[in-house]
């Protein structure tokens, strides 16, 4: 098989792997990903194909990810900061046009604002960008679109948005079982989740006014389940569910990876808007050969098990 430019980011712990859209189908997209998102290969939470001269993201599995649009914020800012020998392998996601020499490159970078069309989202994500490489600070605006909250029962609310849903258990009421995995599923198809693009479980508490969350996220059309490192939408969804209940409209909410994610609600020219904000960081860049299917029978297996029929 060819190789694939990539470029691998921790959005907060939430390890995102990006590739060039090359045009291909949602089914070739989602099996990639599998492939690439395997612990044999690169490994990874999530992956998304971009086109960056056009400004948009397609995750794999179609679905809405907050932290791969972060770390595409920090993928635009590097490809403007920097270029150079070492940059040929961002070969098909970077426009050269684009690039500056390292060496040309300014001692500080100021903000940077980007624009970007995501998957499952409706109108176009802002991107705040600040530092430089290895480690950034993005920000994601979002427009709120309509959404639901729904109490399902005491301490449990499914928040549905755009390309995602979050089912968040408050620990008061639901402590972390032993198995995530059993319990999340059980849940999914107990509240009919399995249909949605992306359904995450998370379970959340509140320690001396302290916020700290665990996200579990399935994508159908992807076919991938992950106890991720920090999930944006699940941050946004929590804040958007504690703000109904008073006046609180910023969030400090601590991720399984070991930094927060900061979740800011307020209205710009009369549209209720959320910007969530925390760190990026460059984990590695270059090509990957990516195996054949057919000469690896277990992850034959494994991928025509995961890959949603809903592909095509």
């Amino acid at each position: 098989m060819p190789a694939l430019t990539f470029s691998k980011w921790s959005p907060g712990g939430n390890t995102t792997l990006l590739f060039p859209d090359a045009g291909q189908r949602p089914a070739e997209q989602a099996r990639l990903a599998s492939l690439a998102l395997d612990s044999s290969m690169l490994g990874g939470e999530q992956a998304g194909f971009v086109n960056l001269s056009q400004h948009k993201l397609r995750m794999a599995g179609g679905e809405f990810c907050v932290n791969a649009s972060r770390a595409v914020g920090a993928l635009l800012a590097y490809t403007a900061q920097y270029s150079g020998p070492e940059q040929g392998v961002l070969d098909g996601i970077a426009p050269r046009s684009e690039q500056k020499t390292e060496a040309a490159a300014p001692a500080e970078h100021p903000v940077r604002l980007d624009e970007i069309q995501v998957s499952g989202w409706q109108t176009p994500v802002r991107l705040r960008t600040r530092g430089s490489a290895p480690l950034w600070q993005v920000e994601a605006l979002l427009r709120l679109p309509e959404y639901s909250i729904t109490t399902i029962e005491k301490g449990a609310h499914l928040v549905r948005l755009p390309g995602i849903c979050h089912l968040l258990l408050g620990g008061a009421t639901h402590p972390l079982p032993d198995d995530c995995h059993a319990v999340a599923a059980q849940l999914r198809q107990q509240h009919g989740l399995e249909v949605e693009p992306a359904a995450g479980v998370i379970w959340w508490r509140e320690c001396q006014g302290l916020l700290d969350m665990l996200p579990l996220v399935h994508v159908r059309d992807a076919g991938t389940t992950f106890l991720e490192n920090a999930c944006g939408s699940g941050a946004l969804a929590l804040a958007l569910c504690l703000a109904r209940a008073g006046t609180r409209r910023t969030f400090s909410i601590m991720q399984p990876g070991g930094s927060a994610l900061d979740v800011r609600l307020f209205a710009e020219s009369g549209l209720d808007m959320a910007g969530i904000d925390g760190p990026v960081s460059l984990v590695a860049r270059g090509k990957v050969w990516l195996p054949d299917p057919d000469s690896r029978p277990g992850l034959t297996q494994k991928l025509a098990s995961s890959l949603s029929p809903n592909l095509s």
